[in-house]
């Protein structure tokens, strides 16, 4: 039984044979997994998956074209992808299909926009952080809500990052799904996340 979610309305034809362009990093909340192994799916049936910061998992699917496929250990290995390369080839496949984000202001925070869904995979893309670095006077800090929701602030401004929590918790609240992810906060150091301990 392998995990086949519709993007859309169910495709007519048969799905196409599987790729390693097409293998791609989705973001989870650790009770994804959780629900899996409540549910009775065996370990070879769930997805490669690797932690990421806090409660937050990086996760793998194939990106068809109607809908998306768990990308679980025998079918990534079925394209010749290793587990080891897997984080890599999955990450350069994001970065050329997610479109350009775009940064608005609210509030003094920054709300990025990809125009996919694709919002919260945007902590996996390390250009997106490198480029904003120049623009912070202390630490970057995010937090995604949900997986069409990231938002960003800088940790000299203790107004925003007050903001930033308050933010994330609506946008957390605004419905009670699938899509929905953590209210913790993130801080971008040495080019990783990690949980931010500041008030």
């Amino acid at each position: 039984m392998f995990g086949l979610f519709k993007k859309k309305a169910p495709a007519q034809a048969a799905l196409p044979a599987l790729r390693a362009d097409q293998l791609q990093p989705r973001l989870k909340h650790i009770n994804f997994l959780r629900a899996l192994q409540a549910a009775g799916v065996p370990p070879e049936q769930q997805p490669s998956h690797a932690p990421l910061c806090g409660e937050l998992i990086v996760t793998y699917a194939f990106d068809l074209p109607d809908s998306f496929m768990m990308a679980t250990p025998k079918l990534v290995e079925s394209v010749a992808v290793s587990a080891t390369a897997l984080p890599g080839i999955a990450r350069a496949n994001l970065e050329r299909a997610l479109p350009q984000p775009k940064f608005f202001a609210k509030d003094g925070c920054k709300v990025a926009v990809t125009g996919e869904d694709l919002e919260a995979t945007l902590l996996l893309v390390d250009g997106v952080w490198d480029a904003m670095a120049s623009q912070v006077r202390g630490d970057i800090l995010v937090s995604a809500p949900r997986r069409d929701r990231i938002l960003m602030c800088d940790s000299a401004d203790p107004n925003a990052v007050v903001t930033l929590r308050e933010q994330a918790q609506q946008f957390f609240d605004e419905h009670n799904d699938a899509h929905r992810l953590s209210t913790q906060v993130m801080v971008r150091r040495s080019g990783s996340w990690a949980l931010f301990d500041g008030q």
